[in-house]
């Protein structure tokens, strides 16, 4: 998971999560900064950005827009 977030950092991409978070479960998300354990950027929720930090546990996949 780590690998395909440092290819998409920067860029919007579609994240999908194990479970539901305050912003649902499938959600738009801008990496902007890869650890070793977690990626912190932005989500996209009803037209507005927000700052937020996921475990790679909690991932389920993530596909960067092209």
């Amino acid at each position: 998971m780590r690998s395909a977030m440092c290819q998409c950092i920067g860029r919007w991409g579609l994240l999908g999560l194990r479970f539901q978070s305050p912003f649902g479960r499938d959600l738009w998300f801008f990496p902007t900064e890869i650890r070793q354990n977690s990626v912190s950027g932005y989500t996209w929720q009803g037209g507005l950005s927000q700052r937020a930090r996921y475990n790679y546990s909690e991932i389920r996949n993530f596909i960067c827009s092209t």
